[in-house]
């Protein structure tokens, strides 16, 4: 009888701890720093912005080591763009299609540029599209990014090519001071 009374207070205790560690799974959630939509959505939107301001460099800029830069960074941003938006899909999140209205206007702003002037502003622009993407998908990465086990892996995968983006970036924008 002592047998069945510790066995029926084995399973009480093993069905409060079940219990209690879905209600403390339940609040884990409310501890990320951002949404998986969110993320994709930033991180998509920020991704667009560098694909079509290196498309113009490409036709704009007579430097050659911006070119390249720029070349660089249509190959590499656009692979980046594919995975994430498959990803992105497969977890059922939406899509951006467009270019936010700033980034819109940042292009339109340095398309009307040449010269020297280009390319102290597309490297100006680069250096701060790529902190904003470096310090996003380091967030995204952490324990407490977001809840997407999958999008935490993919934005640690992708922080360090876009750290060494950043610094490209920072040693043209000082050669083209």
């Amino acid at each position: 009888m002592k047998k069945l009374n510790h066995l029926k207070l084995f399973f009480a205790f093993l069905l409060l701890a079940f219990a209690l560690q879905s209600c403390t799974s339940d609040n884990d959630d409310a501890n990320y720093q951002m949404e998986n939509q969110a993320f994709v959505t930033q991180a998509l939107a920020n991704n667009k912005f560098e694909v079509a301001a290196a498309t113009l460099a490409q036709s704009k800029s007579q430097n050659s080591k911006i070119k390249q830069f720029a070349g660089k960074m249509i190959s590499e941003h656009t692979a980046m763009g594919v995975d994430l938006t498959d990803l992105a899909k497969s977890m059922e999140l939406s899509i951006p299609t467009n270019l936010e209205q700033q980034d819109q206007d940042n292009i339109n702003a340095l398309g009307l540029y040449t010269g020297a002037t280009f390319d102290k502003e597309f490297t100006r622009m680069m250096v701060a599209s790529h902190e904003k993407a470096v310090q996003l998908f380091t967030q995204a990465a952490s324990n407490t990014g977001v809840p997407g086990a999958d999008l935490r892996q993919f934005a640690g995968i992708k922080t360090p090519a876009l750290q060494q983006h950043l610094k490209e970036a920072q040693a043209l924008q000082t050669a083209a001071q």
